[in-house]
């Protein structure tokens, strides 16, 4: 007889979005039943990514010092065994138990709108998360098929780095990743179809892509490949239109997140997806409202960080009460110089709004930035015509610490005068927000054309 369980949620999926919202919903109280039929939420590579640019930094810190760098990658590597373990601990059935969340190790199918079979269980909850997550999908080239394009985990704990990467197209992690290999003492190129992170504000992108060129990192901007040609140590990318040739030791591939919707049972479950993912909306409810759907199989979040928040949020929707519409969540570079934006750009903001103000300060005029980072970077601050903070970017040292301020402020609805609040016995960094706040628009130049900045 099938045994029927009956929790306040059930999860479908264990990966990063699925364990937040479960953890999160225990921690108020509920019970939870997470179904997932592979081994539960791995670290994924966004950790591990982290402690290897955090320890190619240190290495580019201590040449500018003057000090003979030293990549100790034995060192680095036991440091990223010690992160595995302890998130393991972390995410132990045991510790799950505990905290009254039951685990169930099967494939799970919708069966109807309010029921989930998964290893001889029927489970009847009050609510369903489904966070099934993504699977990695890579561009059409020819000759992809011959080779094994490199797997950034692997580049991550690999004996020896590779002696010339060639990357094919480039997203927030893969351009960090591009950065650290090169002050490791790799080689990199990169090749884009287009602009890289054309979503992105020129301004803030082109000084840390003029920064990765001087580093060494060779950009391909706006270039067919027509094909790869696997080699005898390596491989060969063939360019168009004059079939130049790039030759390398490794491959890698900057994948498109494909959802996984499908063996779920969504159609018996009610709820509406397509080759994108499950159609949700900002909250992620879904068509049935007994259902609500996060993570890559919601049309794919930008970061695992960006699906953890995801998952916290949605268990403070149905269990923590009222709350207020979900505050914008920062989009951040991890490459040196850092880039932070959060909220909307100075474009999306002109599309939505009558009027808005521009308003910039630059890191050269801070004296904490001039001791301590160097003088690069500016702040960006956009605001409506009242002073209303729409967005802000950030390009520059502690971009991703400082642009918490504005991701409170637009929570907030904080104006660009509020800032003036912010005050400092020492220099500080936020200081240069202050400035930028309290700037006066006119007086503000802009920066300089893609084009002029990256030559």
């Amino acid at each position: 007889m099938t045994e029927v369980l009956r929790p306040d949620l059930c999860v479908l999926g264990g990966g990063i979005a699925g364990l937040a919202a479960a953890t999160a919903a225990a921690a108020l109280g509920a019970k939870v039943v997470v179904v997932e039929k592979r081994v539960l939420g791995s670290l994924g590579p966004t950790t591990a990514a982290q402690a290897f640019c955090a320890a190619a930094a240190d290495v580019s810190r201590a040449a500018r010092l003057g000090a003979a760098p030293r990549a100790d990658l034995g060192r680095l590597r036991a440091r990223l065994r010690e992160i595995e373990a302890r998130h393991a601990l972390e995410i132990a059935p045991p510790r799950l138990a505990a905290m009254n969340i039951e685990i169930v190790h099967a494939p799970g199918t919708f069966v109807g709108p309010t029921r989930l079979e998964a290893g001889g269980f029927a489970i009847d909850a009050r609510h369903f998360v489904i966070a099934t997550g993504a699977a990695p999908a890579f561009p059409a080239i020819a000759g992809l098929d011959l080779i094994r394009p490199a797997d950034p985990q692997e580049l991550l704990t690999s004996e020896t780095l590779p002696k010339r990467l060639l990357l094919i197209g480039a997203n927030f992690d893969e351009l960090a990743l591009a950065q650290a290999l090169l002050r490791f003492g790799s080689r990199v190129a990169l090749f884009a179809p287009g602009r890289i992170l054309p979503d992105e504000d020129d301004e803030l992108i082109v000084p840390v892509l003029r920064r990765l060129a001087a580093e060494g990192l060779a950009i391909h901007e706006n270039t067919e490949i027509l094909r790869i040609e696997p080699q005898r140590a390596g491989a060969c990318i063939v360019l168009g239109p004059n079939a130049t040739s790039v030759e390398g030791s490794h491959v890698m591939v900057a994948a498109t997140p494909q959802a996984c919707v499908e063996g779920f049972g969504l159609k018996a479950a009610r709820v509406a997806y397509g080759s994108a993912g499950i159609d949700t909306d900002a909250e992620g409810k879904t068509g049935n409202p007994r259902i609500r759907a996060i993570g890559g199989v919601a049309h794919a979040p930008a970061s695992a960080m960006t699906a953890r928040h995801q998952g916290e949020r949605v268990a403070l929707v149905l269990f923590g009460g009222p709350s207020d519409v979900a505050p914008p969540i920062a989009r951040v570079l991890e490459t040196d110089p850092e880039m932070a934006v959060v909220g909307l750009s100075e474009a999306a903001a002109r599309a939505q709004h009558k009027s808005i103000r521009v308003l910039r300060a630059p890191f050269a005029e801070n004296d904490r930035a001039q001791a301590a980072f160097g003088p690069e970077g500016h702040v960006k601050i956009v605001t409506d015509s009242r002073g209303l903070i729409l967005g802000a970017g950030i390009v520059g040292p502690q971009a991703r610490e400082l642009i918490g301020i504005f991701s409170l402020a637009i929570a907030k609805r904080a104006t660009a005068a509020d800032f003036e609040a912010i005050a400092s016995s020492s220099p500080a960094l936020t200081q240069a927000c202050r400035t930028a706040a309290l700037a006066s628009a006119p007086q503000l130049g802009k920066a300089g054309l893609r084009s002029r900045l990256i030559r």
